[in-house]
Parts: C-alpha cells; sequence; structure tokens
C-alpha cells in the first residue's frame, strides 16, 4: 500500500499552520503563547515531513526505470530540501522555547527562513501534485 499520499497532507498543513501562526504571534507584539503553539505545530509538521519522505522513497522505488524517474527524483529533491530546512528551524528555535523568552525578542528572525521553507513546501507540493494530476504517477489506469 502507498503511504506517501495518505501521510504527505499532514506535513502541508501543520507546516503552514505554523509560519502562519508565528506571523500572527509576531503582529501581536511576540506573543509568546502563539510562539509556542506554532513551534508544536513546527515539530509535529516536521516530523509528517520526514515520513512523508520516506514513504515517498519508497512509494517511487516502482518508477526509477520509467520515462517520470527524473520528475520523480526532482520531487524527492525538493522534499528533501523542504524537510531539512524546517528541521533546522525545530533544531534552531528550541534553545528559545526551553529557556524563558526574552524581554526584548527577535522572533521576527525565525520568519524569513520560516516564509522560505513554507515557499519551498508549497512549490513541492505543486510539483507532487503535476506528478499525479499530470504524469498519472501512482494512478491506476
Amino acid at each position: 500500500m502507498p503511504w506517501h499520499p495518505i501521510a504527505i497532507h499532514f506535513p502541508i498543513a501543520l507546516l503552514t499552520a505554523a509560519v502562519v501562526v508565528d506571523v500572527i504571534a509576531v503582529l501581536r507584539c511576540r506573543d509568546n503563547a502563539l510562539h509556542r503553539i506554532a513551534y508544536a505545530l513546527l515539530v509535529a509538521g516536521t516530523i509528517g515531513a520526514g515520513a512523508s519522505v520516506l514513504s515517498g522513497n519508497a512509494d517511487a522505488a516502482d518508477y526509477r526505470q520509467t520515462p517520470v524517474a527524473a520528475a520523480i527524483q526532482d520531487h524527492e529533491d525538493l522534499g528533501t530540501a523542504t524537510f531539512l530546512l524546517f528541521l533546522m528551524l525545530v533544531l534552531a528555535r528550541l534553545p528559545r522555547i526551553l529557556r524563558p523568552p526574552p524581554k526584548v525578542g527577535k522572533a521576527w528572525v525565525w520568519l524569513l527562513p520560516a516564509v522560505v521553507g513554507l515557499v519551498l513546501l508549497l512549490f513541492t507540493s505543486y510539483h507532487g501534485g503535476e506528478l499525479v494530476y499530470v504524469k498519472g504517477v501512482g494512478v491506476n489506469h
């Protein structure tokens, strides 16, 4: 059973929500409660992204010798880059979550890489959708 189509929707939703909640937290004058919620969403989404990368690599094995192999490899590379970027964000933000936040925080510093990650996530998702809906990968005829 292909797990990638099942697993992929969770990290897309969770990581998108994490970035949106972080933006709202910064606009609300560094609302620490919202930053913690955003971090929890980021962690859950990153775990889901890791599972999606692993399941996608496993599901793609049947397509290694087909005409769509190069497109699938591009999608895998984008997915791995997206996962690694969000994993770096999780690890970089961990010390700020573990210790009390300073009075004057620099929470906006996390927004730029998070927005870049979100754009990369959306591009990866679009590319995956093209594989399914245009090239017919994973579709039974």
